[in-house]
């Protein structure tokens, strides 16, 4: 495989979003002072949405010939 044969997919970028707005909750947690229950909370509201996405919206059952 290429560099040009490679591409980014949905599931790509979900794998990257659920783990960097948990990280960025508990970045915040840090930073602006409220507890990390608060912070990590805050994160796991986009990332909880991400899974919800990627299980019920656009589940990966059906393959990449089906988009």
């Amino acid at each position: 495989m290429t560099g040009s044969d490679a591409s980014i997919g949905v599931y790509d970028l979900l794998l990257v979003v659920m783990p960097l707005s948990l990280a960025l909750g508990g970045i915040s947690s840090l930073v602006f002072s409220v507890s990390a229950a608060v912070g990590l909370a805050g994160g796991s509201i986009p990332a909880g949405g991400a899974v919800g996405y990627a299980l019920f919206v656009d589940p990966p059952g059906r393959g990449i010939t089906d988009r």
